[in-house]
C-alpha cells in the first residue's frame, strides 16, 4: 500500500509541468552560480534557498535577469 501511494505521489509530481520547469530552472541556476556562491562564502543550502526564491519570484523573467538577481541577493546575504 505504501509503495502504491509513493508511486501515485511521484506520478502526480512529475505530471505537473510547471513544477518540473521550476525544478529545472533551479538546477540550471545552481550550476551557473555554484562557483560564485562559494566565492562569496555561501554554502550550498544558502545558495539554493536564494535561487529557489528568485525563481519563484521571477517566473516571467529571462534566465539572465534571474541570475543577476540571484547574484545580487547572494552578495547581500554574504555581507
Amino acid at each position: 500500500m505504501q509503495r502504491q501511494l509513493e508511486c501515485q505521489a511521484g506520478k502526480l509530481m512529475s505530471d505537473d509541468p510547471e513544477a518540473t520547469h521550476e525544478r529545472a530552472a533551479v538546477q540550471h541556476m545552481m550550476r551557473r552560480l555554484d562557483g560564485f556562491a562559494r566565492g562569496v562564502g555561501l554554502d550550498e543550502a544558502a545558495a539554493r534557498g536564494i535561487v529557489e526564491k528568485v525563481v519563484a519570484d521571477m517566473l516571467m523573467r529571462t534566465d539572465e535577469e534571474r541570475v543577476i538577481e540571484a547574484r545580487t541577493r547572494m552578495i547581500e546575504a554574504s555581507a
